[in-house]
């Protein structure tokens, strides 16, 4: 079968003879249909591997569609043939094949087609970075790139009473107003631009994953208020918060990392709920769509993008890719 590899920095190699996986117990073998390109994982491993160790050790390519080829022994959620989405698999996606753990896998509705359907791996990673919004809470997203926008479609759902949405460039937030945002807010990034989008919200998400953004959101909370940290600090490792304000806002604190598998199986349950009755607008988010051997184009477009660089180094990108928020692969 054909499968791309990451072998270095800037590096990727289409091996058209790999093995095919074989699914072992509570394991599932799915057809690959379509593989979304993360814009924050997959872009990081590509351009830091080699210079951050954690860009060598997680799965390239992680946001499948496809239909399950086979099954291990134990499974018991999936039978062959099955349209599924994948949440975090076990081999990369951007392959003919892909191998994943059971819990790992959802149903697809026959009405989602497979390039939007793997958008949903974002679901469940919303649904838990979201579970600390209550009916009626004022939220801040700051980010507009799919995983902001899969946010505030869960935030919204939740019943947040307003929502803010915070981004560099307005093509986003014109998606993200069509997306339900209350109010929208274009910013140059700078924390004074951030500082200024207001303060007294129940709940800011940072959806972008800076030293900057998240500490913004800090500033965006009341008292006793809740920070999401959403973004992944893939590229700003280390980050310095002022623990002197946090003590006195009092403030609460969560990630939308899964931890154990009680988490992953409960959120990705819920995912599959709404993704068979909620608009969750994915056609929205699903911008663009390569063949699997475009791989390298798809990278290089999504490459020009400021959140791709520290937040202390000029960077050669004002922003976002322009027009561009989920690519798609397509074997």
């Amino acid at each position: 079968m054909r499968r791309y590899e990451l072998v270095g920095r800037h590096d990727i190699r289409l091996v058209t003879d790999a093995p095919m996986p074989v699914p072992g117990p509570s394991e599932v073998l799915v057809r690959v249909r379509a593989c979304t390109v993360c814009n924050r994982s997959d872009l990081a491993y590509y351009h830091y591997y080699g210079l951050r160790e954690h860009c060598a050790q997680g799965c390239y390519g992680h946001e499948i569609a496809g239909v399950v080829e086979s099954v291990g022994a134990g499974v018991t959620r999936v039978s062959p043939g099955q349209r599924v989405f994948v949440r975090t698999p076990l081999t990369t996606g951007y392959a003919d094949f892909a191998l994943a753990r059971e819990i790992s896998v959802g149903a697809l509705p026959d009405s989602v087609p497979f390039e939007q359907g793997a958008i949903l791996q974002l679901l469940p990673l919303a649904v838990h970075a979201t579970r600390g919004i209550r009916l009626g809470d004022r939220v801040a997203i700051v980010g507009q790139g799919p995983v902001g926008l899969m946010a505030l479609r869960v935030a919204a759902l939740r019943g947040a009473s307003h929502i803010a949405a915070v981004d560099l460039d307005d093509w986003r937030l014109r998606r993200s107003a069509l997306l339900g945002a209350d109010a929208t807010h274009r910013v140059d990034g700078s924390a004074e631009q951030l500082r200024a989008v207001g303060d007294g919200f129940d709940v800011a998400v940072d959806a972008v994953g800076t030293p900057t953004t998240l500490n913004a959101c800090v500033g965006l909370v009341r008292q006793n208020g809740l920070v999401v940290m959403l973004g992944t600090h893939h590229v700003d490792t280390h980050v310095t918060v002022d623990l002197v304000t946090w003590e006195r806002k009092g403030l609460r604190v969560h990630s939308s990392a899964e931890p154990v598998d009680v988490a992953r199986a409960e959120a990705l349950a819920t995912a599959e709920r709404i993704a068979h009755t909620r608009e969750l607008h994915l056609p929205r988010i699903l911008t663009h769509t390569y063949a699997l051997d475009e791989l390298p184009k798809a990278m290089e477009r999504l490459s020009a993008s400021r959140a791709l660089y520290p937040d202390a180094e000029q960077a050669p990108y004002d922003g976002p890719p322009q027009e561009t928020l989920k690519v798609a692969i397509v074997p």
